[in-house]
């Protein structure tokens, strides 16, 4: 199996962050299913597929198997951990159940002791609708503006959780994020679509202060997301036991 769908290589370029981004599309690209369980890992194709070195790809993949994301096999590399259904509801309740209480605290922060927060918000929000209509006007967009959208978006989270005052619980949520597949979401039509819709009904609750109408809107908006990934998973017989997944194939 190729690291991929056949697609050609996406160059990353160079940067310090340069493992983040590449343990972000193999993330992405597990999580959509792309790269299925029991695929092996080699980093030389990888890192030609990607245009970057060795190195990174190595970092990147160490970061995953903390991750639980892939698992190392002795003398052979690494190779993509089994996930069940249960594992990736799992994963979409906690990661709703805990920006949605960050998201009603924001809106009492918001309605009493950080009104400014709403203006950043709203700027936030601006950006990622602006990205929005760029990939809607290409099909999606290219891969740089799938990753800027989906930066665009951690940023507008990233905001509603500096509103909520609440670091720790803010830090477990973005532990939780790292297994949701942004690249998937942002080529995906109908999530673009119920961004927008649930960006303004958060921003709403938000601007009244009202702080169950916030955890309902964000906790939906998380849950939109699963839906929709679960449904992709189901049609491609992603899931343990499916016969479309064949452990001997290699990336």
């Amino acid at each position: 199996m190729t690291s991929g769908t056949g697609r050609a290589a996406a160059p990353l370029g160079d940067g310090v962050a340069l493992p983040d981004r590449v343990a972000l599309l193999l993330r992405d690209r597990i999580l959509s299913g792309e790269l299925a369980p029991g695929t092996f890992l080699r980093v030389d194709r990888l890192g030609e597929e990607l245009g970057v070195s060795q190195t990174p790809v190595r970092e990147a993949l160490q970061s995953l198997r903390a991750d639980d994301m892939v698992r190392a096999l002795p003398r052979r590399g690494y190779v993509v951990a089994e996930m069940t259904r249960g594992d990736v509801a799992d994963l979409f309740a906690a990661q709703a159940h805990l920006t949605g209480e960050l998201a009603a605290r924001a809106a009492v922060a918001v309605g009493s002791t950080a009104p400014g927060h709403l203006a950043t918000l709203r700027e936030h929000d601006a950006e990622v609708g602006r990205l929005l209509a760029v990939c809607d006007g290409q099909d999606g967009g290219p891969l740089e503006t799938g990753l800027a959208l989906a930066h665009a978006e951690h940023g507008f989270h990233a905001a509603v959780n500096r509103a909520a005052g609440s670091r720790k619980l803010a830090w477990l949520a973005g532990c939780a994020e790292r297994y949701l597949p942004p690249r998937f979401y942002t080529a995906s039509a109908a999530w673009r679509s119920a961004t927008r819709r649930s960006h303004a009904t958060l921003l709403d609750a938000l601007a009244a202060g009202d702080a169950e109408a916030a955890r309902e809107a964000m906790s939906r908006h998380v849950l939109d997301g699963r839906d929709l990934l679960l449904a992709h998973l189901d049609t491609i017989a992603f899931w343990p036991g499916d016969s479309s997944t064949d452990p001997t194939e290699e990336s």
